[in-house]
Protein backbone atom coordinates (compact mmCIF):
# COMPACT_ATOMS: atom_id res chain seq x y z
CA UNK A 1 0.00 0.00 0.00
CA UNK A 2 2.34 2.03 0.65
CA UNK A 3 4.11 2.21 -2.59
CA UNK A 4 1.03 2.41 -4.08
CA UNK A 5 0.08 5.53 -2.33
CA UNK A 6 3.76 6.65 -3.58
CA UNK A 7 2.99 6.21 -7.43
CA UNK A 8 -0.43 7.92 -7.07
CA UNK A 9 0.78 11.04 -5.21
CA UNK A 10 4.17 11.95 -5.56
CA UNK A 11 3.66 13.01 -9.73
CA UNK A 12 1.50 15.51 -8.38
CA UNK A 13 3.66 16.48 -5.51
CA UNK A 14 6.46 17.26 -7.61
CA UNK A 15 4.47 18.99 -10.35
CA UNK A 16 3.74 21.56 -7.66
CA UNK A 17 7.16 21.62 -5.85
CA UNK A 18 8.72 22.29 -9.07
CA UNK A 19 6.70 25.22 -9.58
CA UNK A 20 7.79 26.37 -6.14
CA UNK A 21 10.95 26.00 -6.78
CA UNK A 22 10.84 27.66 -9.79
CA UNK A 23 9.24 30.66 -8.77
CA UNK A 24 11.84 30.37 -5.74
CA UNK A 25 14.75 30.70 -8.29
CA UNK A 26 13.21 33.55 -10.27
CA UNK A 27 12.46 35.46 -7.07
CA UNK A 28 16.39 34.86 -5.78
CA UNK A 29 17.51 36.08 -9.54
CA UNK A 30 15.84 39.18 -9.16
CA UNK A 31 16.98 39.57 -5.68
CA UNK A 32 20.62 38.59 -6.96
CA UNK A 33 20.63 40.99 -9.58
CA UNK A 34 18.81 43.87 -7.83
CA UNK A 35 21.91 43.67 -5.11
CA UNK A 36 24.22 43.50 -8.35
CA UNK A 37 23.23 46.28 -9.71
CA UNK A 38 23.15 48.69 -6.61
CA UNK A 39 26.49 47.55 -5.86
CA UNK A 40 27.59 48.20 -9.48
CA UNK A 41 25.90 51.29 -9.21
CA UNK A 42 27.54 52.25 -6.00
CA UNK A 43 31.24 51.10 -7.23
CA UNK A 44 30.28 53.62 -10.73
CA UNK A 45 29.45 56.26 -8.24
CA UNK A 46 32.89 55.70 -5.22
CA UNK A 47 35.46 54.54 -7.90
CA UNK A 48 36.46 58.32 -9.14
CA UNK A 49 36.72 59.69 -5.63
CA UNK A 50 40.16 60.00 -3.79
CA UNK A 51 40.21 59.57 -0.34
CA UNK A 52 43.44 60.99 1.50
CA UNK A 53 44.77 62.43 4.85
CA UNK A 54 47.99 63.78 5.34
CA UNK A 55 49.61 63.80 8.92
CA UNK A 56 51.27 66.98 10.30
CA UNK A 57 52.70 65.21 13.69
CA UNK A 58 51.90 66.83 17.33
CA UNK A 59 49.25 68.56 15.14
CA UNK A 60 46.66 67.14 13.05
CA UNK A 61 45.55 65.07 10.34
CA UNK A 62 43.48 66.27 7.21
CA UNK A 63 41.27 64.45 5.54
CA UNK A 64 40.21 64.80 2.01
CA UNK A 65 37.87 63.42 -0.60
CA UNK A 66 37.66 64.51 -3.91
CA UNK A 67 36.37 63.61 -7.18
CA UNK A 68 32.75 63.73 -9.80
CA UNK A 69 29.50 62.50 -8.05
CA UNK A 70 26.45 62.32 -10.57
CA UNK A 71 23.87 62.54 -7.62
CA UNK A 72 23.00 65.69 -5.58
CA UNK A 73 24.96 65.36 -2.55
CA UNK A 74 23.39 66.28 0.71
CA UNK A 75 25.73 65.32 3.16
CA UNK A 76 29.20 63.94 3.95
CA UNK A 77 30.11 61.85 6.86
CA UNK A 78 34.00 60.59 8.46
CA UNK A 79 34.16 57.59 10.10
CA UNK A 80 37.50 56.89 11.78
CA UNK A 81 38.90 54.61 14.77
CA UNK A 82 42.17 55.66 16.40
CA UNK A 83 44.61 52.51 17.50
CA UNK A 84 42.23 49.75 19.01
CA UNK A 85 39.36 51.51 19.93
CA UNK A 86 35.81 49.87 20.31
CA UNK A 87 33.67 51.98 18.25
CA UNK A 88 34.52 54.77 15.63
CA UNK A 89 34.08 58.50 15.88
CA UNK A 90 31.48 59.88 13.75
CA UNK A 91 31.72 63.56 12.46
CA UNK A 92 30.05 65.73 9.23
CA UNK A 93 32.74 67.13 6.63
CA UNK A 94 32.94 70.40 5.48
CA UNK A 95 31.64 69.43 1.23
CA UNK A 96 30.89 71.56 -1.84
CA UNK A 97 29.82 70.19 -5.14
CA UNK A 98 30.46 72.54 -7.95
CA UNK A 99 28.18 72.62 -11.44
CA UNK A 100 30.04 69.98 -13.00
CA UNK A 101 29.35 67.64 -9.99
CA UNK A 102 32.50 67.06 -8.44
CA UNK A 103 32.31 66.69 -4.41
CA UNK A 104 35.27 68.18 -2.24
CA UNK A 105 34.91 67.16 1.20
CA UNK A 106 37.24 67.70 4.36
CA UNK A 107 37.77 67.24 8.00
CA UNK A 108 40.71 68.59 10.28
CA UNK A 109 41.22 65.98 13.37
CA UNK A 110 42.75 68.27 15.45
CA UNK A 111 45.23 66.32 17.93
CA UNK A 112 43.53 67.36 21.15
CA UNK A 113 40.33 67.09 20.60
CA UNK A 114 40.63 62.91 19.36
CA UNK A 115 43.77 62.62 21.95
CA UNK A 116 46.08 61.27 19.24
CA UNK A 117 48.43 59.00 20.88
CA UNK A 118 52.22 58.69 18.71
CA UNK A 119 52.07 56.15 16.46
CA UNK A 120 48.63 55.56 16.85
CA UNK A 121 46.90 53.87 13.52
CA UNK A 122 43.77 55.42 12.29
CA UNK A 123 41.29 53.70 10.09
CA UNK A 124 38.60 55.83 8.31
CA UNK A 125 36.17 55.65 5.64
CA UNK A 126 33.47 58.39 4.38
CA UNK A 127 29.61 57.92 3.74
CA UNK A 128 28.09 59.91 1.57
CA UNK A 129 24.16 60.25 1.82
CA UNK A 130 22.32 61.91 -1.40
CA UNK A 131 19.20 64.36 -1.52
CA UNK A 132 17.09 61.32 -2.66
CA UNK A 133 18.42 59.63 0.69
CA UNK A 134 20.71 57.03 -1.03
CA UNK A 135 23.73 56.17 0.71
CA UNK A 136 27.13 55.69 -0.71
CA UNK A 137 30.29 54.22 1.62
CA UNK A 138 33.99 53.94 0.39
CA UNK A 139 36.25 51.33 1.03
CA UNK A 140 38.41 52.20 4.51
CA UNK A 141 41.74 53.35 4.12
CA UNK A 142 44.51 53.41 6.78
CA UNK A 143 46.73 55.91 7.64
CA UNK A 144 49.33 56.12 10.99
CA UNK A 145 49.78 59.18 13.62
CA UNK A 146 53.75 58.94 12.43
CA UNK A 147 56.70 61.11 13.45
CA UNK A 148 57.11 62.68 9.99
CA UNK A 149 59.93 65.08 10.80
CA UNK A 150 61.95 62.36 10.06
CA UNK A 151 62.75 60.07 6.60
CA UNK A 152 62.13 56.44 8.05
CA UNK A 153 63.96 53.19 6.94
CA UNK A 154 61.76 50.12 7.16
CA UNK A 155 62.48 46.65 7.23
CA UNK A 156 59.73 44.33 7.40
CA UNK A 157 59.98 40.28 8.09
CA UNK A 158 56.64 38.59 8.62
CA UNK A 159 54.54 40.48 11.74
CA UNK A 160 57.62 43.30 12.48
CA UNK A 161 58.34 45.93 11.03
CA UNK A 162 61.60 48.28 12.14
CA UNK A 163 61.87 51.37 10.98
CA UNK A 164 64.77 53.85 11.84
CA UNK A 165 66.86 56.62 10.49
CA UNK A 166 70.41 57.47 8.93
CA UNK A 167 73.10 55.87 6.83
CA UNK A 168 73.36 52.80 8.40
CA UNK A 169 71.83 49.83 6.29
CA UNK A 170 72.19 47.31 8.49
CA UNK A 171 70.63 48.85 11.68
CA UNK A 172 67.15 47.38 10.85
CA UNK A 173 68.74 44.28 10.72
CA UNK A 174 70.38 43.99 13.38
CA UNK A 175 67.31 45.41 15.57
CA UNK A 176 65.15 42.52 13.49
CA UNK A 177 67.45 39.92 15.19
CA UNK A 178 67.35 41.58 18.39
CA UNK A 179 63.68 41.27 18.41
CA UNK A 180 63.55 37.74 17.61
CA UNK A 181 65.96 36.72 20.27
CA UNK A 182 64.11 38.92 22.51
CA UNK A 183 60.94 36.93 21.97
CA UNK A 184 62.73 33.79 22.64
CA UNK A 185 63.58 35.29 26.12
CA UNK A 186 59.87 36.17 26.51
CA UNK A 187 58.48 32.71 25.59
CA UNK A 188 60.32 31.05 28.33
CA UNK A 189 60.00 33.48 31.27
CA UNK A 190 56.49 35.07 30.71
CA UNK A 191 53.04 33.92 30.29
CA UNK A 192 51.63 32.67 26.43
CA UNK A 193 51.24 35.94 24.61
CA UNK A 194 52.66 37.48 21.62
CA UNK A 195 52.60 41.17 20.66
CA UNK A 196 51.40 40.74 16.32
CA UNK A 197 52.43 42.58 14.70
CA UNK A 198 54.98 44.59 16.04
CA UNK A 199 56.41 48.26 14.76
CA UNK A 200 59.75 49.13 16.44
CA UNK A 201 61.18 52.65 15.64
CA UNK A 202 64.21 53.73 16.63
CA UNK A 203 65.32 57.22 16.94
CA UNK A 204 68.40 58.67 16.02
CA UNK A 205 68.77 60.30 20.03
CA UNK A 206 67.15 60.45 23.15
CA UNK A 207 66.12 64.19 23.06
CA UNK A 208 64.24 63.40 19.19
CA UNK A 209 62.44 60.52 21.26
CA UNK A 210 61.16 62.83 23.89
CA UNK A 211 61.02 65.69 21.59
CA UNK A 212 58.25 63.33 19.34
CA UNK A 213 56.54 62.55 22.34
CA UNK A 214 55.97 65.52 24.19
CA UNK A 215 54.69 66.86 20.55
CA UNK A 216 51.91 63.70 20.87
CA UNK A 217 51.06 64.99 24.32
CA UNK A 218 53.31 62.21 25.90
CA UNK A 219 56.90 61.36 27.35
CA UNK A 220 59.30 58.63 28.73
CA UNK A 221 58.22 57.15 31.83
CA UNK A 222 61.09 54.98 34.21
CA UNK A 223 63.27 54.46 31.24
CA UNK A 224 60.60 53.51 28.67
CA UNK A 225 57.98 54.66 26.50
CA UNK A 226 53.84 54.47 27.29
CA UNK A 227 53.28 50.17 26.21
CA UNK A 228 49.37 51.33 25.88
CA UNK A 229 51.36 52.91 22.25
CA UNK A 230 51.54 49.44 21.28
CA UNK A 231 54.69 50.10 19.76
CA UNK A 232 58.45 50.07 20.50
CA UNK A 233 60.18 53.24 20.73
CA UNK A 234 63.56 53.29 21.13
CA UNK A 235 67.00 54.90 20.91
CA UNK A 236 70.36 53.93 18.91
CA UNK A 237 72.62 57.05 19.55
CA UNK A 238 75.88 56.14 18.14
CA UNK A 239 76.53 53.62 15.43
CA UNK A 240 79.14 51.70 16.99
CA UNK A 241 77.59 50.99 20.30
CA UNK A 242 74.35 50.71 18.44
CA UNK A 243 73.80 46.70 18.27
CA UNK A 244 74.49 46.88 22.35
CA UNK A 245 71.87 50.03 23.06
CA UNK A 246 69.16 47.84 21.01
CA UNK A 247 70.30 44.47 23.27
CA UNK A 248 69.17 46.83 26.36
CA UNK A 249 66.09 48.58 25.47
CA UNK A 250 64.51 46.02 23.17
CA UNK A 251 64.26 43.51 25.17
CA UNK A 252 63.45 45.78 28.52
CA UNK A 253 60.44 47.83 25.99
CA UNK A 254 59.14 44.67 24.82
CA UNK A 255 58.55 42.74 28.01
CA UNK A 256 56.85 45.88 29.13
CA UNK A 257 54.42 45.86 25.83
CA UNK A 258 53.71 42.15 26.20
CA UNK A 259 53.03 42.72 30.26
CA UNK A 260 50.49 45.09 29.20
CA UNK A 261 48.65 43.44 26.49
CA UNK A 262 48.54 40.79 28.72
CA UNK A 263 46.90 42.59 31.56
CA UNK A 264 45.52 46.51 30.06
CA UNK A 265 43.78 46.59 33.72
CA UNK A 266 46.16 45.06 35.84
CA UNK A 267 48.26 47.13 37.77
CA UNK A 268 51.79 44.42 38.28
CA UNK A 269 54.04 44.93 41.32
CA UNK A 270 56.59 47.41 40.62
CA UNK A 271 59.58 45.10 41.43
CA UNK A 272 58.58 42.13 39.42
CA UNK A 273 57.41 45.09 36.02
CA UNK A 274 61.07 46.60 36.40
CA UNK A 275 62.31 43.52 37.55
CA UNK A 276 61.45 41.47 34.67
CA UNK A 277 62.63 43.81 31.86
CA UNK A 278 65.74 44.10 33.17
CA UNK A 279 66.14 40.34 33.55
CA UNK A 280 65.06 39.94 30.03
CA UNK A 281 67.90 42.86 28.99
CA UNK A 282 70.63 40.94 30.75
CA UNK A 283 71.68 43.32 32.96
CA UNK A 284 75.31 44.48 32.84
CA UNK A 285 77.80 43.38 36.27
CA UNK A 286 76.99 46.51 37.90
CA UNK A 287 73.70 45.33 39.87
CA UNK A 288 75.17 42.27 40.68
CA UNK A 289 78.32 44.25 42.32
CA UNK A 290 75.56 46.73 43.93
CA UNK A 291 73.94 43.50 45.47
CA UNK A 292 76.85 41.97 46.70
CA UNK A 293 77.92 44.94 48.27
CA UNK A 294 74.62 45.36 50.03
CA UNK A 295 75.04 41.48 51.25
CA UNK A 296 78.27 42.24 52.68
CA UNK A 297 77.45 45.42 53.98
CA UNK A 298 74.22 43.93 55.79
CA UNK A 299 72.31 46.68 53.75
CA UNK A 300 69.74 44.85 51.97
CA UNK A 301 66.27 46.03 51.48
CA UNK A 302 63.86 43.35 52.79
CA UNK A 303 61.39 42.12 50.42
CA UNK A 304 58.59 43.36 52.13
CA UNK A 305 59.83 46.89 51.14
CA UNK A 306 60.07 45.84 47.82
CA UNK A 307 55.88 44.50 47.91
CA UNK A 308 54.74 47.68 49.80
CA UNK A 309 57.43 50.65 49.59
CA UNK A 310 59.61 50.91 46.61
CA UNK A 311 62.10 53.37 47.41
CA UNK A 312 61.94 56.63 45.66
CA UNK A 313 66.24 58.14 46.63
CA UNK A 314 67.64 57.33 43.62
CA UNK A 315 70.14 55.04 45.09
CA UNK A 316 67.99 53.11 47.39
CA UNK A 317 65.51 52.58 44.37
CA UNK A 318 68.47 51.50 42.27
CA UNK A 319 69.74 48.93 44.93
CA UNK A 320 65.71 47.95 45.06
CA UNK A 321 65.71 47.19 41.15
CA UNK A 322 69.15 45.23 41.49
CA UNK A 323 67.48 43.05 44.18
CA UNK A 324 64.54 42.43 41.97
CA UNK A 325 67.00 41.34 39.11
CA UNK A 326 68.94 39.06 41.76
CA UNK A 327 65.76 37.70 43.12
CA UNK A 328 63.77 36.48 39.69
CA UNK A 329 67.35 35.11 38.65
CA UNK A 330 67.68 33.20 41.81
CA UNK A 331 64.04 31.84 41.18
CA UNK A 332 65.02 31.24 37.66
CA UNK A 333 67.99 29.48 38.65
CA UNK A 334 66.45 27.23 41.72
CA UNK A 335 62.95 26.58 40.49
CA UNK A 336 63.42 26.83 36.36
CA UNK A 337 61.46 29.38 34.17
CA UNK A 338 58.43 27.93 34.79
CA UNK A 339 58.02 29.13 38.12
CA UNK A 340 58.79 32.83 36.54
CA UNK A 341 55.69 32.20 34.41
CA UNK A 342 53.63 30.94 37.04
CA UNK A 343 54.76 33.81 38.90
CA UNK A 344 53.79 36.64 36.33
CA UNK A 345 50.13 33.94 35.96
CA UNK A 346 49.37 35.13 39.56
CA UNK A 347 50.19 38.39 39.01
CA UNK A 348 48.22 38.92 36.18
CA UNK A 349 45.50 36.77 37.56
CA UNK A 350 45.12 39.73 40.38
CA UNK A 351 47.14 38.11 43.09
CA UNK A 352 48.94 40.70 45.92
CA UNK A 353 52.47 40.78 45.48
CA UNK A 354 52.92 38.69 48.45
CA UNK A 355 50.67 36.03 47.18
CA UNK A 356 52.02 35.24 44.41
CA UNK A 357 55.92 34.86 45.68
CA UNK A 358 54.33 32.88 48.42
CA UNK A 359 52.25 30.75 46.45
CA UNK A 360 54.37 30.42 43.59
CA UNK A 361 57.63 29.11 45.89
CA UNK A 362 55.18 27.77 48.87
CA UNK A 363 57.62 29.59 51.14
CA UNK A 364 56.44 32.82 53.76
CA UNK A 365 58.10 35.98 52.61
CA UNK A 366 60.25 35.53 54.98
CA UNK A 367 61.80 32.11 53.93
CA UNK A 368 62.33 33.41 50.54
CA UNK A 369 64.07 36.07 52.02
CA UNK A 370 66.46 33.83 53.81
CA UNK A 371 66.68 31.82 50.85
CA UNK A 372 67.43 34.44 48.61
CA UNK A 373 70.45 36.01 51.15
CA UNK A 374 71.84 32.64 51.48
CA UNK A 375 72.31 32.53 47.56
CA UNK A 376 73.67 35.64 47.58
CA UNK A 377 76.72 34.61 50.11
CA UNK A 378 79.83 34.65 48.84
CA UNK A 379 81.28 31.19 48.09
CA UNK A 380 84.11 29.70 49.55
CA UNK A 381 87.59 30.16 47.71
CA UNK A 382 88.51 26.81 47.32
CA UNK A 383 84.86 25.97 45.84
CA UNK A 384 84.82 29.14 43.35
CA UNK A 385 88.27 27.64 42.22
CA UNK A 386 86.96 24.38 42.06
CA UNK A 387 83.66 25.43 40.20
CA UNK A 388 86.04 27.51 37.99
CA UNK A 389 88.59 25.05 37.01
CA UNK A 390 86.70 22.03 37.47
CA UNK A 391 87.05 21.11 34.11
CA UNK A 392 90.69 21.67 34.01
CA UNK A 393 90.99 20.05 37.06
CA UNK A 394 89.51 16.85 35.70
CA UNK A 395 91.73 16.64 32.64
CA UNK A 396 94.78 17.02 34.69
CA UNK A 397 93.36 14.44 37.12
CA UNK A 398 92.58 12.05 34.16
CA UNK A 399 95.62 12.33 32.20
CA UNK A 400 98.07 11.64 35.25
CA UNK A 401 95.73 8.63 36.01
CA UNK A 402 96.72 7.43 32.67
CA UNK A 403 100.68 8.39 32.92
CA UNK A 404 100.53 5.88 35.82
CA UNK A 405 98.66 3.28 34.20
CA UNK A 406 101.51 3.48 31.25
CA UNK A 407 104.25 3.11 33.39
CA UNK A 408 103.07 0.07 35.77
CA UNK A 409 103.01 -1.31 32.57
Amino acid sequence: MMNALNFTWLPGYNFGMKRWIYTLAIVCLVMVWGVTAVSATTSLQTENLTSRADVTYGKEILFELTGPFTETVAQVDLFFTIGSAPSPYTVKANFAQDEAGVVTASYLLKRESAELPPFAEVRYWWVIRTADSQTYQLPEAITTYRDDRFEWRSLTDHDVTIYWTGSDAGLGQTALEIVQESRETLDAILPPGNVSPLNVYIYPSTGDLRAGLRLAGRDVVDGHTDPALGVLLVTAVNPITAATELHQSIPHALTHLRLYQLGPTVELPYWYAEGIALLASAPDEAMADLVATAVADQETLPLLQLCTNFPDEPDQAELALAQSVSLLRTIQTQFGDQALRQLGSLYLAGASCEAGLTQTLDMSLVDINVAWLDAQAPQPAWLTFLTENGLWLLLVAGSFGLLVLILRR
